[in-house]
């Protein structure tokens, strides 16, 4: 397949060219990522994956759009982006929230909307979601964590209360992922309200012994 990308200078340095939506991305990727997903989560890890996704997915999406492509690229493009899965750990809901504004981010900038205002319009409006939304004085964090208690416990209400025992810290929320009556486990996944573990409990959780 022969394809060409037919991208003038005078074409990538006008107001709607791509020089324009690359600036836009780059500014937009960059308030999200570290200006407000860092500041809030402090997860360096997830901003190297948020800024290269985004700008993997932008320079993707000019080659689609600006070149003579055929449609089945572009459907294979997002058929990939949906069977994606980030193994190396599970994220936490406002973790995948942010990747979701990055890929947004990257898909409204590279392609040509007639005009950069327009396109700075739905950037921001991208980035003003998340900075509402998740800012700290509107809702109260919390944080999700699993927990092995090294005996079963079937009743939902005495487990609540052996949990918040041993953390220490209010449960919101409780829900038991396995009972195993042969190794004699319980895991449970909670969520407490951020600021109430002690230090030495860490971010992710782990096992209680109670015997």
């Amino acid at each position: 397949m022969v394809w060409s990308v037919p991208l003038s200078l005078a074409a990538i340095l006008e107001p709607s060219g791509l020089g324009f939506r690359l600036l836009i991305d780059t500014v937009a990727i960059a308030a999200l990522a570290i200006g407000l997903f860092y500041r809030r989560h402090r997860r360096s890890d997830l901003v190297v994956l948020y800024v290269v996704f985004n700008v993997g997915l932008f320079a993707a999406v000019v080659v689609i759009s600006e070149g003579e492509v055929i449609a089945a690229v572009g459907f294979g493009l997002f058929a990939v982006l949906s069977i994606i899965r980030l193994r190396a750990e599970q994220l936490t809901f406002a973790e995948i929230a942010y990747f979701f504004a990055a890929i947004v981010l990257g898909l409204v900038t590279a392609v040509d909307l007639g005009g950069a205002d327009r396109t700075a319009a739905l950037a921001a409006l991208v980035l003003v979601a998340p900075a509402i939304i998740d800012h700290p004085g509107l809702l109260r964090a919390s944080r999700r964590m699993e927990i092995t208690l090294e005996r079963v416990v079937p009743d939902v209400d005495e487990l609540r209360h052996a949990v918040e025992e041993r953390l220490g810290a209010r449960v919101v929320a409780l829900e038991v992922l396995d009972l195993d009556y042969v190794r004699e486990v319980t895991r449970v996944e909670v969520h407490v309200l951020d600021g109430a573990l002690p230090a030495s409990t860490g971010r992710r959780g782990g096992a209680l012994g109670s015997k």
